[in-house]
């Protein structure tokens, strides 16, 4: 959780079939702020991430058909849940988990409500740049079906001691490089989005 907290619950106390409201903050996906229903199983850090992945790549999406959308909105209906995805000023993204049963158009005047309220607070923080080499270390950890066994081709395959990859806030810009350019081998990628 972030150090500035948004008050997110009273934001949303008068929202019927809200379950949860995630701010992820970009490029980073990390989760910035959350509340969810205690109800709710699922821990808003490790949502925060997938959310701000579907993001990215949406908007990857309509890169690759020339066609850029400046108040893109990804929704997702899905196992007894609808999910709004959508990208704020200043690097953020608001993912909203309601019921299914709730009615879209009532979802949608949900959504532009929180957002109005959310526009008054979040414009104030910008985020921190990680060291690319912490991004790109979380991004492999992310997403290597084996992370510890992928951290060690890592090192293999550039010659960097484990000690050095497990302080990767240290690496130099170079050595930065030739991780994520073994990262994206390693994952079978053309580019990192970190």
């Amino acid at each position: 959780m972030s150090d500035t907290r948004l008050a997110l619950g009273s934001l949303v106390k008068d929202v019927g079939g809200i379950r949860a409201l995630i701010i992820t903050v970009m490029p980073d996906c990390l989760m910035f702020d959350a509340w969810k229903h205690e109800q709710e199983p699922f821990e808003p850090e490790e949502v925060a991430s997938y959310f701000g992945d579907l993001i990215r790549a949406n908007r990857e999406g309509l890169r690759a058909l020339s066609s850029q959308g400046e108040d893109m909105q990804v929704t997702i209906e899905a196992g007894g849940r609808l999910v709004v995805l959508r990208e704020l000023p200043g690097d953020f993204v608001a993912g909203f988990v309601m019921q299914k049963d709730t009615p879209l158009g009532m979802v949608r005047i949900h959504v532009k409500r929180i957002l109005e309220r959310l526009a008054t607070v979040l414009p104030s923080f910008k985020p921190e740049e990680r060291p690319k080499g912490v991004r790109v270390l979380d991004y492999l950890r992310r997403y290597a079906p084996d992370p510890h066994a992928a951290l060690l081709r890592v090192s293999l395959r550039t010659g960097l001691p484990m000690d050095v990859l497990n302080a990767p806030e240290a690496l130099t810009e170079a050595q930065a490089n030739v991780v994520a350019s073994t990262v994206r081998d390693i994952l079978g990628l053309e580019e990192l989005h970190v």
